[in-house]
């Protein structure tokens, strides 16, 4: 069972997981398989995780694996959430992963969930291997590293609209017209392509675009992946027609869903996807929220029986147990995603819960001008992941854009400036997931994620329009080069980088709105420059006395209420009144239809 000292968490259910003498990852527990010559289980796992759950009371409860493993292994529990890092250079399809690795930390065998009669196999085999033959280990383990340096090897080239054409292609290849989303087996929601299919579908107007988000986010919503009782998505459905879920909910996948659902709504407002975004909200706000941090929790467990149940069944049962670790990366998701929310569905209420946690984000996690990836209620731990600033910085921009928060264009510079000076390879171009650090084996090697890395990339973009400053596009622009010449061999899961690439592309269209804070002028013109949906879009909402000094460097006379449309480095004549602002912007949407 789970001790209640134990600084792992193990699965509710009854189980012997605790007897394995785990040890947190480190250089201590590197040291002491070094110092006993005896190889590693690394066991990497989540709190959410069914699967997970299910190896502590199979595998890790039998008593020959457990007598095994303490005799025979240094064995290290990593929680997946906490440190993405270590699971990102170390997962073997799946979790849990069951990692065999040598002192040095490189990897000598592996796979995900090892039932209890092929475990025992596993762990005898893996040890009488390191005991009796080292030497082919060795020279097996050489061969993985030679072949993993080839295969990562950068190869930058120029930008395009053949990138973007080429992922959408890839997309499309992917849909299934019959029941929605991409693949023809299990469904994952994949937010980042359906955003992209979203914007795609605003720069160009393709119908077949709208069917494909139309089918897919209503397929979504209709079937098991919702919890149509207490709201909410869970991660994925294991059928193709998404009847069947894995009943875990994320932080993560709802924030990136609530934002989807909420910019579709700004879309096609008639198509009824309002009343999805608001129920993501009540599980969120219900489920989730840490009135005491600010914040919200992580995920709530998966708990088959529980969530097959109706609404007064569900009353009679303890509701799945919720994670209350604080998380930075998905927590500026979630601002950004009530920030989108608050203009879709027009409640300032949503911006302020936003501005909370953008707010607690600043005050506990961040320490001396690092931000930190994780709180488990000992403090802030793990600095300056990409995986952390990338969506913080979004969540400034977005912040600043809602014309309420002047100041958190500094914010959004502060954090550009950290993650480009901590994170940034200004040769090859992209962002490492991860500043220079000691850790343990493969950790010290550190990679480019290309859908963190486009996520930076993108705000510094954002970034760029709105303070004029062109190092941050350079930064961006070289980054997203970087990976021109191996986009591809990611297929659809490159979403998140043509749309990046995109916004590179695309002239950037800045709409400030100059005026007082009560002038009903003003208000109906930032009201119409709110609606714009350009996916390159960028706002400025700029009220005299208040941002006097922005207004001096952009050149706007504070005391003329007007608006203005800038494409690239053209500005638009003042525009008095919203039907005015309206045709600039139609017009504005033309430059896509050069570019495609």
């Amino acid at each position: 069972m789970t001790g209640a000292a134990s600084p792992f968490h193990f699965s509710p259910r009854p189980n012997r997981a605790s007897e394995i003498a785990w040890r947190p990852w480190g250089p201590e527990a590197f040291a002491e398989a070094a110092a006993q010559d005896r190889p590693i289980l690394l066991a990497i796992s989540a709190v959410w995780c069914h699967w997970c759950h299910v190896m502590d009371e199979t595998s890790y409860s039998d008593s020959q694996v457990i007598a095994t493993v303490n005799e025979r292994f240094i064995p290290i529990r990593v929680d997946n959430d906490e440190r993405p890092d270590v699971n990102r250079r170390y997962n073997m399809g799946g979790w849990p992963t069951t990692a065999f690795l040598t002192p040095e930390g490189e990897i000598i065998h592996g796979g995900t969930y090892v039932p209890p009669e092929q475990m025992r196999l596993y762990v005898q085999q893996v040890a009488d291997v390191w005991r009796d033959k080292r030497a082919e280990l060795a020279e097996r383990v050489r061969e993985i590293q030679e072949h993993e340096r080839e295969g990562h090897r950068q190869e930058p080239g120029d930008l395009s609209w053949e990138t973007v054409e080429t992922v959408g292609s890839l997309i499309r290849g992917q849909y299934d017209p019959q029941f929605g989303g991409f693949g023809r087996e299990q469904k994952f929601p994949q937010p980042s392509l359906l955003r992209f299919v979203l914007d795609e579908h605003r720069r160009h107007g393709h119908p077949e675009l709208a069917t494909m988000l139309h089918r897919t986010l209503v397929a979504m919503a209709g079937g098991g992946m919702y919890d149509h009782v207490e709201g909410g998505f869970f991660r994925y459905s294991t059928t193709r027609d998404w009847s069947v879920p894995h009943f875990e909910k994320m932080l993560e996948d709802n924030a990136q869903l609530l934002s989807v659902y909420a910019e579709a709504h700004r879309s096609f407002p008639q198509a009824g996807y309002d009343r999805i975004a608001r129920d993501v909200i009540r599980w969120l706000d219900t489920v989730l929220w840490r009135e005491d941090a600010g914040m919200f929790a992580g995920s709530q467990d998966a708990d088959e029986h529980y969530y097959l149940l109706d609404a007064d069944e569900r009353a009679k049962h303890d509701a799945p147990y919720v994670d209350p670790r604080l998380y930075t990366g998905w927590n500026a998701l979630a601002a950004s995603a009530y920030f989108a929310s608050a203009a879709a569905l027009a409640d300032p209420g949503l911006a302020q819960r936003a501005r909370r946690v953008i707010r607690a984000i600043a005050e506990r996690m961040t320490v001396d001008t690092h931000v930190m990836h994780f709180d488990a209620g000992a403090g802030p731990q793990l600095p300056d992941l990409l995986a952390d600033l990338a969506p913080c910085l979004a969540a400034a921009l977005d912040s600043y854009e809602t014309g309420d928060h002047p100041e958190a264009l500094a914010g959004a510079v502060h954090l550009a400036t950290w993650l480009c000076d901590r994170l940034e390879d200004p040769e090859q171009g992209g962002f490492w997931d991860a500043p220079e650090r000691d850790e343990p084996g493969r950790v010290t090697r550190r990679e480019k994620p290309i859908e963190d890395g486009s996520l930076a990339a993108d705000g510094l973009l954002r970034l760029a329009a709105l303070s004029g400053e062109e190092r941050w596009r350079a930064s961006a622009e070289r980054a997203l080069r970087g990976f021109v010449g191996e986009y591809r061999r990611w297929g659809q899961f490159a979403a998140a980088y043509a749309s990046a690439v995109a916004r590179a592309l695309a002239e950037p269209l800045v709409i400030a709105v100059v005026g007082p804070a009560d002038d009903q002028a003003a208000a109906r013109l930032w009201q119409a420059a709110l609606r714009c949906d350009d996916p390159a879009r960028a706002l400025h909402r700029l009220v005299p006395g208040r941002d006097d000094a922005r207004l001096a460097s952009l050149g706007y006379a504070p005391e003329r209420t007007a608006a203005y449309v800038c494409i690239g480095t053209v500005c638009s004549a003042p525009l008095a009144d919203d039907a005015a602002l309206a045709g600039e912007l139609a017009r504005a949407r033309r430059r896509f239809e050069r570019s495609s």
